[in-house]
């Protein structure tokens, strides 16, 4: 959302960037000084539910407010609690709101149920809402009859990728059991005998560190894999390595996968809900296996290890997505849903 704002106020629109926490939270994104940056809720959410709630109410009432101050064009939010506090702030006033679905609706556990029902009572409601697969689009079509507008991540600016890659499987992802690095670490254990030279490095944090460092040690490979923190050039880690591998059990977004084919990565990637099938066609421009299949993955993996010609081909095709996914093309379909009457050469929101 931060390159949304960025990129808008590069073309000289108003942009407010409000976000449902407290200035004592940092922002992990840089934000254009051009925005004008407001925090909603003022002190920490911590505290019985009673107290987040209060915090929670306060905090659509100061959004209130700062729509009553800036009367915006049009309002954007993204992330269900975000999308049913910015629709339930925004009733009565005559702006655009746009909410956007960031992770897949379809799975238990990523809401809660009181929130489950604002979702379902308030996305009606919205002028537009923005899916980022279309997995997504049709299952909000089919579970909750609203019809929605498919809008993929864009893709940010890469460097042009080096001929020269080494040995190294790459995987890059929170830490946690959803992104499925217990499943490439066996894998990688299959096949690891057989391919010496190659190494695997797993880049990112979370609650499942301790227990990946463990399963990598109790699988005798601790020699040939590295589990390290998130670092500041993951797009040079992808230029070097020979295969980029996502294992994830679901997605909301496949960021990694999009990242690694603009660098011309090949890319093995879990044919999972949703969003893998529709960057990668399978043996064109990267491969693709079942979601949870240690066998095939390994299969698969040690089969581009083995043809060098072959992953540099899938690399070269996945290179396309420079152009399908590039910030231009995506920000126009954006700016199609966002402000469709709008002059987009002077307008601003």
């Amino acid at each position: 959302m931060s390159d949304m704002a960025n990129y808008w106020c590069q073309k000289g629109w108003r942009i407010t960037f409000a976000t449902w926490s407290g200035p004592h939270i940092d922002d992990f994104y840089s934000i254009d000084s051009r925005a004008e940056r407001r925090w909603l809720v003022p002190s920490s959410q911590s505290g019985s539910i009673f107290a987040r709630f209060a915090s929670l109410w306060n905090g659509v009432r100061r959004c209130r407010q700062m729509f009553a101050q800036i009367r915006p064009t049009a309002v954007v939010s993204f992330i269900d609690i975000s999308n049913v506090l910015t629709l339930i702030a925004s009733a009565g006033f005559p702006h655009r709101v746009v909410v956007s679905v960031r992770t897949n609706p379809a799975l238990t556990g990523t809401v809660s149920l009181p929130w489950k029902v604002l979702r379902r009572l308030t996305y009606p409601r919205a002028d537009a809402v923005v899916a980022q697969t279309s997995g997504v689009a049709g299952w909000m079509e089919r579970k909750w009859r609203i019809d929605s507008t498919v809008i993929p991540n864009p893709l940010r600016a890469l460097p042009n990728p080096q001929l020269a890659r080494e040995d190294l499987i790459l995987a890059v992802g929170r830490l946690a059991a959803v992104k499925g690095f217990d499943l490439l670490l066996q894998a990688f254990a299959r096949i690891a005998g057989d391919h010496n030279s190659w190494r695997l490095v797993i880049i990112g944090d979370g609650p499942e560190k301790d227990r990946l460092c463990g399963l990598r040690d109790s699988l005798g490979i601790a020699g040939r894999v590295e589990i390290i923190g998130p670092v500041g050039d993951v797009e040079n880690w992808m230029a070097r390595a020979g295969i980029v591998v996502q294992p994830s059990r679901y997605e909301g977004f496949p960021n990694v996968v999009l990242e690694a084919m603009g660098m011309g990565a090949a890319v093995v990637a879990a044919d999972c809900a949703w969003g893998p099938r529709e960057l990668i066609q399978d043996g064109v421009n990267g491969r693709l296996v079942p979601v949870e299949n240690i066998e095939s993955l390994a299969s698969v993996v040690a089969e581009l290890i083995d043809q060098p010609a072959f992953r540099a081909s899938l690399g070269l095709e996945a290179r396309k997505v420079r152009q399908t996914f590039a910030q231009s093309a995506v920000m126009a379909r954006w700016e199609q849903v966002v402000c469709p009457n709008m002059n987009r050469q002077h307008g601003g929101t």
